[in-house]
Parts: structure tokens; C-alpha cells; sequence
């Protein structure tokens, strides 16, 4: 006999079936035929099958006479929206997850909601997690109040006079002349890179989600940049001219070192992560530090802590790499997301989220390859439909 763990994943299995939905919504000679062989090849489904014509029947339907093409169109929103709305927490749940989709087609299906706890509502979803890839965008830089854009994995280098050579991936060239007096702006949206090499041979990589502000020339006793987002800086020596990145409430001052820089301003977390040299950091308080090779600083709000990391880490990803140690898989889907311009759910209540793990990612060009890779690692389940991103912890198989 079946037990109680095994009965709820029969009769979810079943409302998440289209031949049972089909079975259920249009009866048919052959689909009582389909239902009655299954049930002889598989008696001990017989009870599940029973209480899930049960939930599915506590739909009110409203009778009327509709078209065949109608019903054709109905059965494909059901199809499609099954895996969508399951994961999204709108499939209400009893003593299990009733899967049965609501489909707002000429109004004819009507859900009645169930009482249940909260957290009966946060077990439906709490290995489930929902992401979304969103409108691509073009990076850009901003110079006089003109824009010009550029392609993606470009790289911009700047000589004498305000002059700028883009090099694109496919090694095309051409030159910008751009503002000597004002600050020019390097634009780098979600699922863009690009990288600068500024007039004074200091090259920085710009991750997805990345603005930076930069002069021409530096002209000055200082060179100074302002950064909102996610950068890997290899700076030119020079001990008579520091450099200093401007980073919201937080300023890295260094002479001739590399570090990676991640301060977003979406993000309450920023971190320096020291490859080479050493850094000064100050902070919006008054703060002040300094790191040497290997020392990582994260400073979020009024918390500041320093450790010795595994610099790989942090900056895998100017190479096509994402590198993880015990990272969380919240942290992964962030890069991820930043890094292919998807955004996904955010939830305490969601436990895949707090799971971590180990590997390395190789940072295709397909975004499917990536989420398979992930699959693979976190052992979950991953589904695309359109611009829908569907991760789950994969399923017992049927016995």
C-alpha cells in the first residue's frame, strides 16, 4: 500500500499531467480508453487518479457552448502556463500542490482559493525559484551629450587629444573624438562587457551592470575615476599620481596595483578584492584601511569585514569564468543574472536559494549552456519557456 509522501506525488504528478487536464476538460472515447489501461497497468495509482479528478472537479466551470478552435486555444494557455504559474506560487496547495491552472480565457475558469497556513504557502515554492530574462540594451558611451553606442565585448582606448579607438570582437576599428573638459561616461547594461585602457595605460574591465565615469587625460596631480558597479582595474604605476576610484559612499586609493571592485548600487554589499600591491580603502564614516595581496573587504552599511579569500574567485569573470567555493546558489543566479541580463526571484523563503556549491562555469555565449552547467552542479531541474527561467530541485522519478 502506498504511503501518504508517495499518494501526494501521484496525485501531483496527475494535475500536472496534459493528457489527464485534456481528459478531464473535453472527454472523449479515447481518453477513457488512455485512463482505463493506465489504471489496469497501474493499480496502485487508482486511489491518487480518484482524488485527483476530486481536486480538479472543485474548479467551477461556467457551461457554455464554445468552438473547437477555442478549446484548442484554452488546452495551450493550460499547456503553457502549468509551469509557469506552478512555480510562481499561484497553484494554491491542501494537503499537496494542486497544480490545476487558471486560465483567464474569455473568463471561463474561475480558481476557488483554499484556506491554508503560511507556511503551507512557502513549502510550495520553497525549491523553486523563477527567473526572467529581460529587454536587451546597448552599451554606450556619453560624451558632450552625445551618445555613441557600441558593441558588445568592445574595447575602448584612449590617446592624445580626447581620441578614442573602439576595437569590436571582430577586430573592425573606428575613432571617437571625445569631451577634454567634462567627464565622459562608459555605459555597460546587464548581459554587456567591455573594457577600457585610459590615457595613462590603466586598463579596466567592466562587468555587466557597469557605469563608469572617466576623463580623457588625466591633467592633474590625481587620477580619479567614479565606478557603480562591477570592476577589475590593472593600474599604471605611477607614485606621483594616485589613483583614486570613487565608488559611492566608499574611495580605493592606490599608486600601481590590480584589484577587483564590486560595488553596485542596487547592491548594499561592496567589496575590494586585492590581486597585486596594496590599496588604501576609505569609507563614508571615516573608515580606513589598507589591503594587501589576498585580502578581500566587504563593507555593507555600518558592517565591515576583512578575510583572506581565494582571489579566483572574484575575478574568474573578466576571463569567461565564474569560479564557486561553497557559494551560495542566491550569489550564483546573482552573477548570472547580472552577467546575461535575467532576473530572478529573491526570497528567504525559497531554500535552493541558501544552498551552496562547488565548480567552475565557463561563461558562454548561450545562456542555456550556463543554466544546464548549473543544473549539472546544484543536481536541480532548469526550464526555459520564452523568457521564462524555471530552476527546481528534480523530481523523484515515477515508480
Amino acid at each position: 500500500m502506498e504511503n501518504n509522501k508517495e499518494f501526494i506525488r501521484n496525485v501531483d504528478w496527475l494535475l500536472q499531467n496534459d493528457e489527464f487536464i485534456k481528459w478531464r476538460l473535453f472527454n472523449s472515447k479515447e481518453l477513457e480508453d488512455y485512463w482505463k489501461e493506465f489504471i489496469e497497468d497501474k493499480p496502485y495509482m487508482e486511489n491518487a487518479l480518484e482524488e485527483a479528478i476530486l481536486q480538479f472537479n472543485k474548479i467551477k466551470i461556467n457551461y457554455y457552448q464554445i468552438s473547437d478552435l477555442e478549446k484548442k486555444q484554452i488546452f495551450s494557455n493550460i499547456s503553457n502556463k502549468i509551469k509557469q504559474f506552478k512555480l510562481r506560487r499561484l497553484i494554491l496547495k491542501v494537503s499537496y500542490t494542486a497544480a490545476v491552472i487558471l486560465i483567464g480565457f474569455i473568463s471561463i475558469f474561475i480558481v476557488r482559493e483554499y484556506n491554508h497556513t503560511e507556511k503551507q504557502k512557502n513549502q510550495i515554492s520553497s525549491n523553486m525559484i523563477v527567473g526572467q530574462s529581460l529587454p536587451e540594451e546597448e552599451a554606450y558611451i556619453l560624451s558632450d551629450g552625445i551618445k555613441f553606442k557600441l558593441k558588445d565585448k568592445s574595447h575602448v582606448g584612449l590617446i592624445n587629444n580626447g581620441t578614442a579607438i573602439i576595437t569590436n570582437s571582430d577586430n573592425s576599428t573606428k575613432m571617437l573624438a571625445l569631451s577634454t573638459v567634462a567627464m565622459n561616461r562608459l555605459v555597460v547594461p546587464y548581459g554587456k562587457r567591455a573594457n577600457l585602457t585610459l590615457s595613462d595605460g590603466t586598463v579596466i574591465w567592466l562587468n555587466s551592470g557597469t557605469q563608469l565615469d572617466f576623463p580623457s587625460e588625466f591633467l592633474d596631480n590625481t587620477r580619479e575615476i567614479f565606478v557603480n558597479g562591477e570592476v577589475f582595474i590593472e593600474v599604471k604605476k605611477d607614485l606621483n599620481m594616485p589613483f583614486i576610484v570613487h565608488a559611492g559612499d566608499i574611495n580605493v586609493t592606490v599608486t600601481g596595483t590590480s584589484f577587483n571592485l564590486s560595488a553596485y548600487l542596487d547592491d548594499n554589499m561592496k567589496s575590494v578584492v586585492l590581486v597585486n600591491g596594496k590599496v588604501q580603502i576609505e569609507t563614508k564614516n571615516n573608515y580606513k584601511t589598507e589591503l594587501l595581496p589576498n585580502e578581500k573587504i566587504e563593507i555593507n552599511n555600518n558592517s565591515i569585514k576583512k578575510e583572506i579569500v581565494e582571489i579566483s574567485e572574484y575575478i574568474s569573470w573578466k576571463d569567461g569564468l565564474l569560479e564557486l567555493y561553497s557559494t551560495p546558489m542566491s550569489e550564483i543566479l546573482k552573477k548570472i543574472g547580472r552577467y546575461y541580463n535575467v532576473q530572478f526571484e529573491k526570497s528567504e523563503l525559497i531554500t535552493l536559494n541558501n544552498e551552496t556549491f562547488t565548480g567552475k562555469l565557463f561563461l558562454s555565449n548561450s545562456l542555456d549552456s550556463v543554466m544546464t552547467s548549473i543544473s549539472t552542479l546544484s543536481s536541480t531541474e532548469y526550464l526555459r519557456d520564452g523568457n521564462n527561467i524555471y530552476i527546481s530541485k528534480k523530481k523523484m522519478p515515477m515508480k
